[in-house]
């Protein structure tokens, strides 16, 4: 793996800063800790209040668990991975996107995949935003793909149908972020469209949601809806629905608009599937299935609360660190031998540093020394 640079206690009592690295560690883990607990301490019993206030303002309603359900119907789980990396000379993105067929909740046939172009990213201030944001114009392209080649009932995608709103462009960004962003929105709203034609339900479903919808709505903004929803509900439990409306979803009625299209609204429910509940994502035209989409969820959640399709293309996607490593370390094997072949001086090679400061190693004991070609 790639060790990072950090001091060792020798080095700074060498240095002189012994007694600063004394203080700041009993600020910080002995005294701060324990005013972070009292901090927590009075966050959950307002939490608590604030359930109670809200138990019977929301409305939740009972699954009623169809298990027979994932006996006979084929369902694609969809997920997508990103994992780049930081060079003195630029960003390097490394992204992807799978797709699984599970029948009768039987693995199906070989993922479908696809991959991010390579690139180089030398000047965007948050490449791993762009980042993010292509890997999910990968996962709608994938979804689509999958609906269209192997006509499932059910198309479960890891992540919003509507993208999230740390994503929509702002006055920062660049001209090559704005149009990654038209061309992703492009991208679910072609998902969608494919889906209704199909007559395929469609969900979103969002793992680390931090929405204040009902926070906001009802005067509790400070608190993440999943977390005071864990008190309310109880397993297997759902909220009745509520529309998307953000500034995303106006740029998908906008560009839907410009392209002479039409674009179904999405609508938001939180599931509880394990000790804090989940939010679920479902347009317009599948709403009518709702129970029916929950019931799903629920049959096909693991001991995590996540349903299986979704964790399943998750282990194929997923984009470790040392698989990052490795394609870090393949790229500069490839770059050294330009500088053999004399076509980069060893100056040039040190273009690819890695900007944070990490030395380039495969184990925590290899050498970390100067470049050695």
């Amino acid at each position: 793996m790639l060790a990072n640079n950090k001091m060792h206690p020798k080095t700074l009592h060498d240095t002189g800063y012994e007694l600063v690295y004394s203080e700041l560690y009993q600020n910080m883990i002995e005294k701060g800790t324990d005013l972070l607990i009292e901090r927590f301490r009075g966050y959950v019993k307002e939490c608590r209040h604030v359930a109670e206030n809200l138990r019977g303002i929301i409305r939740t309603r009972r699954c009623i668990v169809d298990r027979g359900i994932l006996a006979s119907r084929r369902i694609v789980g969809v997920d997508a991975g990103h994992n780049g990396v930081h060079f003195r000379f630029a960003y390097v993105p490394i992204y992807n996107a799978v797709a699984v067929l599970f029948e009768g909740m039987e693995f199906k046939g070989e993922p479908l995949c696809v991959s991010g172009p390579p690139d180089i990213w030398a000047v965007d201030d948050e490449p791993e935003r762009r980042e993010n944001l292509l890997h999910m114009a990968l996962e709608y392209y994938v979804a689509k793909k999958a609906v269209e080649l192997w006509n499932p009932d059910y198309l479960i995608i890891d992540g919003g149908i509507v993208l999230n709103p740390r994503l929509y462009p702002n006055n920062s960004d660049s001209s090559e972020y704005r149009y990654d962003f038209t061309y992703t929105v492009i991208q679910a709203l072609e998902l969608l469209r494919v889906c209704e034609e199909n007559d395929v339900l469609i969900l979103g479903f969002v793992k680390r949601s931090c929405m204040n919808y009902y926070g906001r709505l009802l005067g509790y903004e400070k608190f993440r809806d999943a977390i005071f929803l864990s008190l309310i509900m109880d397993e297997n439990e759902y909220t009745e629905p509520f529309p998307m409306k953000n500034k995303v979803s106006e740029s998908y009625v906008k560009i839907a608009e410009e392209l002479g299209i039409e674009v179904s609204d999405v609508y938001s429910s939180y599931v509880k599937t394990w000790v804090i509940p989940f939010r679920i994502e479902i347009p317009s035209f599948n709403l009518d299935m709702l129970e029916e989409a929950v019931s799903l969820i629920v049959s096909s959640a693991n001991v995590m609360g996540i349903p299986y399709p979704i964790h399943e293309a998750d282990r194929y996607t997923r984009i470790s660190k040392p698989f990052s490593n490795i394609h870090t370390l393949n790229f500069f094997a490839k770059a050294v031998e330009l500088v053999k072949r004399g076509e980069l001086t060893s100056e040039e090679l040190n273009f690819l540093l890695l900007q944070h400061g990490e030395y380039w190693a495969l184990t925590d004991t290899t050498n970390k020394g100067s470049w050695e070609l």
